[in-house]
């Protein structure tokens, strides 16, 4: 009977370890708005409480010297269109704005709370969703994303 627990554990390994993260191509996944914000996503993970995206932004303007990336409203991820089909930026404790000067370039991790569901492989990706991409302090991005394994 242990040899049988054995075998059935040793096989069960592989997918709880799965079940916990999940890597994802990423197609699309970059966009640029007219104030000289280009935003490019590198990675998509989803663990078991949270979905982390690595992301690069980089600004290059001759209209302002800095802009918010996470201004009014918080940043998202969709996959539809209602608020319960949403996932919220965790704020950045020393740049809660995601402010980024000009000249510079930010690359690090995004923290939503809560998981991607089974089965979605498209998501978008917004910030500062009831701005456009001309603002010159807090411009909107929206990034289209397909999610592939």
């Amino acid at each position: 009977m242990l040899k049988k627990f054995m075998v059935v554990a040793t096989l069960l390994l592989p997918a709880a370890a799965y079940a916990e993260e999940h890597n994802f191509t990423i197609t699309g996944g970059q966009a640029s708005v007219p104030v000289g914000l280009t935003v490019q996503v590198k990675t998509v993970t989803v663990g078991q409480d949270a979905t982390t995206v690595r992301l690069l932004a980089s600004f290059d303007s001759h209209v302002t010297n800095s802009v918010n990336m996470n201004d009014d409203e918080n940043a998202y991820l969709a996959w539809g269109e209602g608020e319960q089909e949403r996932l919220h930026l965790r704020q950045i404790a020393d740049n809660r704005w995601m402010r980024i000067g000009n000249g510079q370039t930010m690359e690090g991790d995004l923290v939503f709370p809560g998981v991607i569901p089974a089965g979605v492989t498209k998501v978008t990706l917004v910030f500062n969703p009831a701005h456009d991409g001309n603002d010159s302090s807090a411009p909107g991005v929206t990034i289209p994303l397909e999610l592939a394994q």
